[in-house]
Order: structure tokens, then sequence, then C-alpha cells
């Protein structure tokens, strides 16, 4: 449940993006571990405290996603969609040579602000780093959905996905609510790249599993609902957990039988688990 939380969260921060531009982004995984790598110089090389260190890294990955949006994907924008996606691959690359060319050591181990040991919930021993990840998961979670609900920039935000041209005619600034958007986007993923390395060794290829595994989540909720995102997210870590757990399968070839369930889910229900059929009124 701690790992497909992260799916989700990630999961998220791909559907903020895509229904706010319709663009898919691949480089979401890369610029998250990207991210968490500058948390780990902050913390472990610099010595700036924890929590500190993280809240540098969120505000930094907001930034960095607000310009990735405005300097790179709107002029790219103005062609085909396609360009985009390409571009957003482009992105994918730049940011996993960063990676490797400027943490080339190897591994690391990411310093973990939740307390070590297990706690005993019934007949079941639970981490308390996990419990810890499922916690600051929720209260992400909380956040997102009290900006969304309750705020005018989240009206604002939905109104722009909703309808581009009435919310432009509205006087809503499209451009920077869309900028707003990518920036939220990367910082919830910085979040989830934080998350993931306490269970994980901070690698470059930390990105591949978070990719692969959030754009799953995606696309088996429908792309639509973002409680669905992450319940699916949710969903696969606790069916690639299960399936690795079987001598038939074994860890190696977990991951292949946890895609292949979502494509028989998906052979069964096209529309995701939590998709909706579109409504035209006429």
């Amino acid at each position: 449940m701690a790992i497909g939380v992260i799916y989700g969260l990630v999961g998220l921060a791909l559907l903020m993006v895509y229904r706010s531009t319709g663009v898919l982004n691949f480089a979401q995984g890369e610029m998250a571990v990207f991210c968490t790598y500058i948390a780990w110089t902050l913390i472990v090389s610099l010595g700036v405290s924890l929590w500190l260190g993280f809240a540098a890294t969120v505000a930094f990955a907001f930034v960095l996603g607000v310009l990735v949006e405005r300097l790179v994907i709107r002029p790219a924008g103005s062609s085909h969609p396609l360009a985009v996606m390409i571009v957003t691959i482009g992105l994918f690359m730049v940011f996993n040579s960063f990676q490797r060319d400027w943490w080339p050591a190897g591994p690391k181990a990411f310093p973990s602000p939740f307390p070590a040991g297990t706690v005993d919930i019934g007949s079941a021993r639970i981490s308390a780093v996990s419990i810890g990840i499922l916690i600051a998961a929720a209260l992400v979670m909380l956040c997102l959905t009290f900006l969304f609900r309750m705020t005018r920039i989240g009206l604002a935000m939905r109104a722009v996905v909703d309808n581009p041209t009435a919310s432009s005619l509205m006087g809503i600034g499209n451009h920077r609510i869309v900028s707003l958007g990518w920036g939220l986007a990367s910082a919830v993923g910085a979040v989830a790249g934080m998350l993931a390395v306490n269970l994980l060794l901070l690698d470059p290829s930390t990105a591949y599993a978070l990719l692969l595994f959030s754009f799953a989540a995606l696309v088996l909720a429908g792309m639509t609902s973002p409680v669905g995102v992450v319940v699916c997210g949710v969903l696969l870590g606790l069916f690639n957990a299960l399936a690795s757990g079987f001598s038939i399968v074994g860890t190696e070839l977990s991951i292949v039988v946890t895609l292949l369930a979502l494509v028989v889910v998906l052979v069964v229900k096209p529309g995701g688990l939590f998709g909706k059929a579109p409504v035209i009124k006429v």
C-alpha cells in the first residue's frame, strides 16, 4: 500500500498536467527523481536540516514545473500536440542525463523523516516508515482537495480544464493557470519521489518504476478521476506485492504479471475502473 500510494501521487501529477493541457508528461518521473537528488544534496551534502531541505525542494520543484511549462512546453504547444509529447520525451532524457552526470556515484541512501521499527496492528506487523508514507500521502491529497474544491484558484483551474474558451471569456488567465498546474504537478511529484526513496534507494533507474506504474494507474482509473488514480495506484502496488510472493512468478516477473492484469481489466472495461462515458448535450 505504501509504494502503491506513491504510484498514485505521481499518477495524480500526470493527471493534473493531462487535464490542463491534454498532454501526457513523459518526464514526470524523471523530474520527481531529479528534485529528490536536489533534496539529497541539500540535506546530506550541504547539511541543511531535514524539514527545511524538504520544504526547499518542494519550492524548487514548483518553480521548475512553471519554468518547464513557460520555456519549453508553451512554445511547442503552438504546433501539433504530438510535438509536445515528443518534447516531454526529450525532457525525460535531459533530466536522466543530469542525474547520471551530476550524481554518478551509484545508488544513494536517503535520510528518512520517519522513525525506524514496526507497529503491531492486530496480527499484522507494519513498518513505521510505511505508516508515515501513508499519512504524508493522505495529507497531500487533502491539501489538493481543499485547493480544488474550496479556493478561487482551484475553481479557476477546474474551469480552464472543463472549458478553456469560456474561462478565458470570463477573465481567467489560462496561461497562468496552466503554469500553476505544471508547478503543482511538479511539486506533488517531488513529494512522491522523496517518499519513494524511503522504500527504495535513490538512483536514476528509480524513475522508470515510478513512471511505469503511475501511467498504469492513470490508465486503469480512466484518466478522469483524481481519487480513482490514487485508488488504482494502491491496487497496483498490492497486486505487484502479491504477485512477487508466489514462487512461480517471483520478483522478476511480478511487473509483467501486474501489467498483464492491467490489460485484462482494460479489455473488460476499456474506459477504466473510474472512467465516465462522455455526455454530449444536443
